[in-house]
C-alpha cells in the first residue's frame, strides 16, 4: 500500500474530508490529493504533521516491513536484517552506523599514511 492510499484511509476513518485535513495542516485541499494519489510526497516534517492530525505514528505511513522492530538481530560487529528494511531511526541501526563510520575514518586514516610514505619514497 503506497504512502498517499495510507494517508487517505487513516485520514477517512477518522471521517475527515481533504479539506478537513487541509485545513488542520495549514496546507491546501489540492496538497493532501497530490499526497493521497502518490503525485507528491510530503517532507518529513509535513510527514510528521499528517501524522500527528491522524493519531498515528509515523512509521504506521510506510511499509509494515519498514517499522517490524522484531526484523532486526544483533549479530557480533553490527545487525543482521532478517527480514527486509527497518526504520533508521532505531537505535540500533544508529548505533551501527556510528561504529561503521568510526571504523571507516580509521581505515582512512591509515589509507592516508601508508600514502605519504609511499609518496616520500
Amino acid at each position: 500500500m503506497s504512502l498517499g492510499t495510507k494517508v487517505r484511509k487513516y485520514r477517512e476513518a477518522k471521517n475527515w474530508s481533504q479539506d478537513d485535513l487541509a485545513l488542520r495542516l495549514d496546507v491546501t485541499q489540492s496538497a493532501i490529493s497530490n499526497i493521497e494519489s502518490d503525485k507528491s510526497i510530503p517532507n518529513s516534517l509535513l510527514l510528521n504533521r499528517i501524522a500527528k492530525e491522524l493519531d498515528i505514528d509515523m512509521n504506521q505511513l510506510f511499509e509494515e516491513k519498514f517499522t517490524n522492530y522484531n526484523q532486526i538481530e544483533k549479530i557480533e560487529g553490527g545487525i543482521n536484517l532478517v527480514n527486509g528494511t527497518v526504520n533508521m531511526h532505531s537505535p540500533e541501526i544508529i548505533e551501527s552506523i556510528l561504529k561503521n563510520q568510526e571504523q571507516i575514518s580509521k581505515l582512512i586514516e591509515s589509507q592516508n599514511k601508508l600514502i605519504e610514505s609511499l609518496l616520500k619514497k
